[in-house]
């Protein structure tokens, strides 16, 4: 439905926006239920000067195509002049650029020129929503309370009164959540892994040695001239810092969008997502000693055809949780979950239900490694405006009710693809919070010290005979106090490093099948709640090399050593 005024129209945002990937939206799509289309032309114009009427359309054709900083010096000879339709038109294009503070300067100084006791009404409604918006952005809810209230009675749109409505409500959901604040430290995760483009959807080796995320910022010698593809770097943790990110050579890229999605269990799958037109779908690939594989989609009823752009991992590689735009959801985006058959495929997948999806989207779902907690964003439940992160735990009785997890960690943007390290002190995450290199950037977020903590890593290096990585080695890791089986592991083909994350507090066996080799079993214990962190601390097996079939029985190994 559109809504016009003199001289402008404007669509209703469509909810279910088309995107290269799932990934913090512009703030321009956040910040408005409205898109800027094109002005009327005029009839005649001059062709010495540019008219009013042109420089206004010609500046809002750029910001259609987000063009933003040049649409606002297309607008400076008219905002000198104080051209209320310029000031309106750089108001919107400063929250596109994130400059929120400046843009509120901008629509409080038209205020008087778009008056609600006067004419041209639905120029006057357009001003105020966007000022209103700008004040939740701000976090300033009371002040878009104020407007937001001015426009309700007044507007008879059903579909603008509801985004109304809605706006209220993120306005009342920001109160209570500011009003309790999570204690906590966020750490911009700087300028080496950061850049002026797109930088999100982080995902890390249960140790965080090393680190997978998605950038729209430049590759030599791939489309030079730009707007930039999204594509997926690496980064290892080296010497206390993280080495300059390369971008992950793949095969079969040909321009398209690639995007970082999550991680099998033993660090080495990667699982991505690639829109190869109107819509996209899961990829994976392994990495192998000459490389990373062929990627191959995940199979149906993962993809269904309808947009899947998500993807998580139980512990077990056992349930895939995963979001999709598939039919017979809640709303637009849902998540679904399916278990692996004992055939090796997937079973259909189920919704993961209305304490979880809502009638507006869900995204980005990671199942933690305690698999018990699912954590994914949402612009439902009780967000603060765009997409929120929540938590829900799985119980005998279905997963709980979502719970927002709270202020500053959610804020009026886009907060997304949040991912815990396994002894939940850490997270990392992607936002376009304030301190922010130009669009979204990585974070880290600190929790207390005295937070309950329950997993810990255990990494180890498993070699051949021959004293290589042992790539075709099988690692098993079975709990001696139930006989659970809690996964199956490979080696990096390259550096033979294992890495997984347990339970504390348990007594486990590590068993190693390699064709060729001898079994090797171990038993080991984790006795203590561990703030592991891998820059400084890790639980460590010894390295292990197999002995060749030949040589004797089952090697037995011995205890671990902490480092």
């Amino acid at each position: 439905m559109s809504y016009c005024r003199s001289g402008i129209i404007f669509n209703a945002l469509d909810k279910h926006t088309k995107q290269s990937h799932f990934k913090p939206f512009t703030m321009k799509k956040v910040a408005s239920s409205f898109i800027l289309l094109t002005f009327l032309a005029l009839s005649f114009q001059s062709v010495i000067a540019q008219s009013p009427r042109k420089i206004l359309r010609e500046a809002n054709e750029l910001i259609n195509l987000e063009s933003y900083e040049i649409a606002i010096e297309k607008l400076s000879p008219l905002v000198q002049k104080n051209n209320p339709e310029a000031l309106l038109l750089k108001g919107f294009a400063l929250v596109s650029l994130e400059r929120v503070p400046e843009a509120i300067s901008v629509y409080e100084k038209i205020m008087p020129y778009y008056s609600l006791e006067k004419g041209n009404k639905a120029e006057a409604v357009e001003a105020h929503y966007y000022l209103g918006q700008a004040y939740r952005l701000n976090e300033q809810p009371d002040k878009a309370l104020e407007e937001f209230s001015k426009l309700k009675p007044i507007v008879t749109d059903k579909e603008l009164k509801d985004d109304i409505e809605l706006e209220i409500q993120y306005c009342h959901n920001m109160k209570e959540l500011m009003a309790h604040p999570v204690p906590l430290k966020i750490e911009h995760l700087g300028n080496v892994l950061n850049s002026k483009y797109e930088d999100h959807s982080p995902v890390t080796l249960y140790d965080e040695s090393t680190i997978y995320f998605t950038s729209t910022r430049p590759v030599d010698g791939i489309d030079s001239i730009g707007p930039y593809f999204e594509n997926i770097f690496v980064s290892h943790w080296r010497r206390n810092g993280w080495t300059k990110p390369k971008v992950l050579n793949i095969p079969g890229y040909n321009n398209v969008n690639r995007a970082t999605v999550g991680l099998t269990p033993d660090g080495q799958g990667l699982i991505f997502f690639q829109n190869d037109g109107l819509h996209g779908a899961l990829y994976i690939t392994y990495k192998t000693f000459e490389g990373w594989s062929d990627p191959e989609p995940l199979p149906a009823p993962i993809n269904s055809g309808y947009n899947e752009t998500h993807a998580s991992l139980s512990p077990d590689g056992n349930t895939i949780y995963f979001s999709s735009e598939r039919p017979g959801g809640l709303g637009g985006k849902d998540i679904y979950y399916s278990h692996r058959l004992p055939d090796g495929s997937w079973g259909k997948p189920i919704n993961a239900g209305k304490n979880i999806n809502t009638k507006m989207d869900e995204e980005g779902p990671f199942i933690h490694p305690d698999n018990q907690t699912l954590y994914f964003s949402s612009t439902g439940h009780n967000s603060m405006g765009g997409y929120d992160i929540f938590k829900s735990s799985k119980t005998e009785n279905g997963w709980t009710k979502a719970e927002n997890i709270g202020y500053p960690v959610n804020s009026p943007s886009d907060d997304i693809f949040y991912i815990p390290t396994p002894n939940g002190q850490r997270v990392y995450f992607s936002s376009r919070k304030e301190g922010s290199m130009g669009q979204s950037d990585l974070f880290l977020l600190h929790f207390p010290h005295d937070s309950e903590r329950s997993m810990a890593v255990v990494s180890s290096h498993i070699f051949n005979n021959d004293n290589q990585p042992a790539e075709n080695a099988t690692i098993y890791i079975i709990n001696k106090s139930n006989n659970e089986r809690l996964g199956e592991y490979k080696v990096n083909p390259t550096t033979g490093k294992f890495v997984t994350i347990i339970p504390a507090y348990q007594t486990y066996l590590l068993r190693i099948e390699c064709p060729g080799h001898l079994p090797y079993s171990q038993t080991f214990e984790l006795g203590v709640k561990d703030d592991y962190k891998s820059k400084n601390r890790a639980i460590y097996l010894p390295p292990i090399t197999l002995k060749p079939i030949d040589e004797g029985n089952e090697i037995q190994g011995s205890t671990p050593e902490k480092n």
